[in-house]
């Protein structure tokens, strides 16, 4: 069911194409096999985890579809042609939420290991009828990005601290068991008697605009939900609200989400600043629950 999308558009417009010489004609399509999108990060810009999950993809300035990776896409063409092709994700790890992520370039293509191209732009790759041609793609950040802050807990302080109404702080660990990747990771344990966690970046930034894009990046494991989403300190009063942007699963596994908060920031003005947090209650049948958090990247559209 994934290339239904754009299954359906071509072979429509063939069988109408077509009446006009023979209506039995069948025309052959060519395939696009796209294994995978990679991320490139450069020194400042943290982790190049990610959870790319579908690729966009644009032919000759035509939008075919977006399709989960890996694909293999049937397009009723064959020659040269101009390829562009996006990584796309599960905004706040919903299904149905499928979105191009606003933080990802488009990605340069290779064939194997060679290049299709010297940089991130429209690149030709040549089909043939009846045959497939196998690619893979790698994207960067977008010259755009504003990067108000990244954690990966490597460095000997941490900006996420915590709120005067926790119980308990966030410490890093360096087991290697432990540790998502590199030298360490951050953790959160809740007990009986500390049942409340809430952290904070340690200074409220301001955004030269409210309405541009704004997303949290965050690879974490943990075996109880907890809480995401946005702080504003009104410039007005000096108040400080809370708006939630998503309630978390747990997960046995290290995962990575993506966490929209533009709508979130909206609720602010452009003349507040803004944070965020991650905090939980403990439910009351629950006697432990210890979260894990590595590379949380607060991303904002400059």
């Amino acid at each position: 069911m994934r290339n239904s999308l754009l299954i359906i558009v071509p072979i429509f417009f063939s069988l109408f194409s077509s009446c006009e010489k023979n209506q039995f004609n069948a025309e052959t399509p060519s395939y696009l096999h796209i294994s995978g999108i990679d991320l490139q990060v450069n020194s400042t810009q943290g982790s190049d985890s990610q959870k790319i999950t579908d690729a966009w993809v644009t032919m000759d300035g035509t939008f075919l579809g977006a399709f989960e990776l890996p694909c293999t896409v049937p397009i009723l063409a064959d020659g040269a042609h101009e390829f562009s092709i996006y990584a796309g994700i599960k905004a706040n790890g919903i299904s149905a939420t499928r979105i191009r992520y606003p933080f990802y370039d488009k990605c340069k293509l290779f064939q194997g290991t060679d290049s299709l191209s010297s940089s991130f732009a429209n690149q030709t790759i040549t089909l043939y009828k009846d045959s497939t041609i196998n690619i893979n793609g790698t994207t960067v950040y977008k010259e755009n990005t504003g990067f108000i802050f990244i954690e990966n807990f490597e460095d000997a302080g941490v900006i996420l601290e915590a709120s005067t109404d926790s119980d308990t702080i966030l410490s890093k660990i360096n087991t290697d068991s432990l540790v998502f990747e590199g030298y360490g990771s951050g953790v959160i344990a809740l007990d009986t008697v500390h049942d409340f966690f809430e952290i904070m970046n340690t200074e409220f930034i301001s955004f030269g605009s409210i309405y541009n894009q704004t997303l949290l990046e965050l690879d974490y494991k943990c075996d109880h939900s907890f809480k995401i989403g946005v702080v504003v300190k009104s410039a007005e009063t000096g108040s400080i609200n809370r708006y939630e942007s998503l309630h978390i699963d747990s997960t046995s596994v290290w995962n990575k989400i993506y966490v929209h908060m533009t709508n979130q920031v909206n609720l602010g003005s452009s003349e507040d600043e803004f944070g965020i947090f991650i905090g939980m209650q403990k439910r009351q049948d629950v006697e432990n629950a210890t979260f894990y958090f590595d590379n949380i990247k607060w991303l904002h559209e400059e």
